[in-house]
């Protein structure tokens, strides 16, 4: 009998993979908006967030840097390839991972 592997070759805890939803689908579908880069990581918004007054590039940068800030400063619940932050309690956080680069989302996003 075979062992059920995921895409990435490890022991699937889970069983087959069903689907799967990239951030470039989210971008295409509009879920997600790209809104530059940092270094060669993505900023992405979702539309729900970038849609409360961040359109406005000003606003966005402010936000963006306070975020980058934040996620600069260690966290006991980091992982080397994910990070969270709370910008404003029950409303805005931000999370870097190493796959998608920086997503910025009010909590019910998530």
């Amino acid at each position: 009998m075979q062992d059920k592997q995921n895409h990435t070759g490890k022991d699937s805890l889970f069983g087959d993979l069903i689907s799967s939803y990239t951030q470039d689908e989210a971008i295409d579908d509009g879920f997600l908006i790209l809104t530059g880069y940092v270094g060669k990581n993505r900023v992405v918004f979702t539309r729900n967030l970038f849609s409360q007054g961040y359109e406005d590039e000003m606003k966005r940068k402010e936000l963006v840097e306070k975020g980058l800030e934040l996620l600069a400063k260690p966290d006991s619940e980091d992982t080397a390839d994910m990070r969270l932050r709370v910008i404003e309690e029950g409303k805005i956080w931000v999370i870097w991972d190493i796959a998608n680069g920086f997503t910025f989302l009010t909590p019910e996003d998530y």
